[in-house]
Order: C-alpha cells, then structure tokens, then sequence
C-alpha cells in the first residue's frame, strides 16, 4: 500500500478534517512537499480550503475550487487532482466528506487510484450522530465503500466531546471503535488526543498509537483564538 497518499473520511463532525491538516503539518515538517486536496463538499464551516492562506504561509499546497467556486456543490477541479496523484513527487493528503455526495466525488478519482495505491482513512468520533455505536459505523463505512467505489483500509479513533472530553470520554469512545476494528479486522492506525489533554490524562492503557493534535478548525466567532503553528511534538510512540 502506498503511503503518499492519504485519504481521510468521516461523518460531519468526525474530525476528519483537523486530522489532514495535522497530518500535512507532521509531513512539512519531514521537509516534504506536502498538497493537502478539499473535497469536503457539503460542510459549511469545517472545510480546508477557508484556511487556504493560513496553510501556504506555512508551506502547504491547497487544492480547492477558486472564489465563488469554492461553494460549488461538485468538486471542478478533477484534472489538477488527478495531475497530482499521478505526481509522485509530493505527500497527497484528500480530505473528503463521507455522505453519499462526497463518496461519489471520490468515486470520479477510483480508476486512477487503482493504479497508483493508497491509504483510506475512516475517521470515528462515536459522538456524533450516526456513528453512535458500531452498527451505525458500519452501515456508514460500507456506504462509503459503495458510493466511493474504494476500500476503506484503516480507521482513525478520534472520540471527543470538545471542552468536555475526558479520559472517561476518550476510553469508552475509544472501545468504540476497537468494536469496529474487530469486527471488520480493520487496524486502527492511531488514536488522537488533544495535546494540552494528553498533558493531563496520560497514555493510561491504551495500546494503540497516540498522535497528539492541535485544534485547528473552529467557527468563525472564535477563529482568533487559533494559533497556528507547526506540531513538533505529534506522536507519542509505543515502547
């Protein structure tokens, strides 16, 4: 499996999106050159590309609709995209919705990823609707199976209430999605815990990979208490 190009998918709210620019940010700072593609359609709030000129004064490269296109509700720029998957001179992070419209917007990108590989992401986050309990996170990730057209290959456990998340939060959450991985025999490729929180709580009996995160993404009325900054101390390895 190829591992320069990384598809993150989720439920409005997984996370999904905080999680790709942390990941570009990680990459940039292995001295790579680092495109970070928006194919998050439908969210209206949470989206890389309202971030475009924060992310190129750090040195990553933001694939997305210009101006008024950057509302469009079908992705316009799928030469430039396919141009870059077929480029192997870069780290190619999507960041892409997982309903059925931003399924199908990955979907047009399927003949060419057959032929290149890549890693598929489902981010979880058992706190947000639809993805409550592992039945629903599997009627959601067979759906994005479908509708995409490719193989979900890891899931990312990201559970979090925002301000209220605790170890309490992030351990039941967490059995959550080890369910999932079970069932499916799916690897969990790492857990996220917000850094200043990991400060706190510790690694406690998690066996998974931590990677600690910075929260980027937040809403318009609180944007400038966002600092933003590369990660030097993302993950905190196994023994």
């Amino acid at each position: 499996m190829k591992e320069d190009i990384i598809i993150f998918t989720g439920s409005f709210g997984s996370g999904k999106t905080e999680i790709a620019i942390n990941q570009s940010l990680e990459m940039l700072r292995n001295k790579e050159r680092v495109i970070l593609v928006d194919l998050d359609i439908v969210n209206p709030y949470f989206r890389t590309r309202d971030k475009r000129e924060k992310l190129a004064e750090l040195g990553i490269e933001v694939i997305a609709p210009e101006g008024k296109l950057a509302l469009a509700d079908l992705p316009l720029i799928s030469p430039e995209i396919k141009g870059t998957i077929q480029d192997s001179n870069r780290i190619l992070l999507i960041d892409v919705g997982g309903d059925e419209v931003g399924a199908k917007a990955l979907a047009s990108f399927n003949p060419v990823l057959k032929d290149t590989g890549y890693q598929l992401n489902m981010v979880i986050n058992p706190y947000r609707p639809f993805t409550r309990n592992a039945e629903q996170i599997q009627i959601m990730l067979k759906d994005i199976e479908l509708f995409s057209r490719l193989k979900i290959n890891g899931l990312i456990s990201n559970p979090n209430l925002e301000e209220q998340t605790d170890e309490k939060v992030i351990t039941e959450g967490h059995n959550i999605v080890q369910e999932v991985s079970k069932k499916l025999d799916l690897p969990i490729r790492y857990l996220t815990i917000e850094k200043s929180l990991y400060q706190k709580i510790g690694r406690q009996n998690i066996t998974e990979e931590i990677v600690l995160i910075q929260r980027f993404m937040e809403l318009p009325w609180n944007e400038s208490e966002v600092k933003w900054s590369i990660n030097k101390n993302r993950r905190d390895l196994k023994n």
